[in-house]
């Protein structure tokens, strides 16, 4: 692509990448604020009432409401930064250029993101389970999601080829 040109594939999928950006935001306020209320609801006998919200939590152990508090602030916080990543790659495949060094730095810091959302996932269940004592009727399970894992190392991989191919362009640039 000549420089100058802009790809416009990149353009609406970085439009895309926006939208989920803000439905992360979304999902971790509305989240936060449904999940709080209802263990403050939890917590008070099974009801909690403000002037314009009102929360029933009956049956509902704290536990659990804890962990899909802390599940929904992971994974929102996780998608908001993946995403802002993602924009940064895709402004510099817009503009014609994507192989600079810096995306190979956002694709690992990807990667690391991603495998820190899981791992924080789990730390989160084992704390619901043996801090705040989880007394659900079905036991907790811990598990690892393979296509998480999977999309870990493929983004380090692809950091990998972007670092390569990143210096293989500066050495030809310098080559007569």
């Amino acid at each position: 692509m000549a420089m100058g040109q802009t790809n416009t594939v990149a353009a609406v999928l970085s439009q895309v990448v926006l939208a989920l950006y803000w439905l992360a935001i979304l999902i971790l306020v509305l989240g936060t604020i449904i999940i709080g209320s209802g263990i403050a609801g939890s917590v008070n006998d099974g009801a909690f009432q403000l002037p314009l919200l009102t929360a029933w939590s009956e049956g509902v152990p704290t536990g659990q409401l804890v962990m899909a508090l802390i599940e929904t602030v992971i994974f929102a916080l996780g998608l908001a930064y993946v995403c802002s990543e993602l924009r940064k790659i895709l402004s510099t495949l817009a503009a014609g250029d994507p192989f600079v060094p810096d995306n190979a730095t956002r694709l690992t810091r990807i990667a690391i993101a991603l495998a820190i959302v899981e791992l924080a996932s789990l730390v989160s269940l084992f704390a619901v389970k043996y801090v705040f004592g989880f007394s659900g009727t079905e036991p907790l399970r811990f598990n690892i999601d393979p296509a998480m894992v999977g999309a870990v190392i493929v983004l380090w991989i692809l950091a990998q080829v972007f670092k390569e191919g990143t210096r293989l362009r500066e050495e030809e640039r310098m080559t007569i």
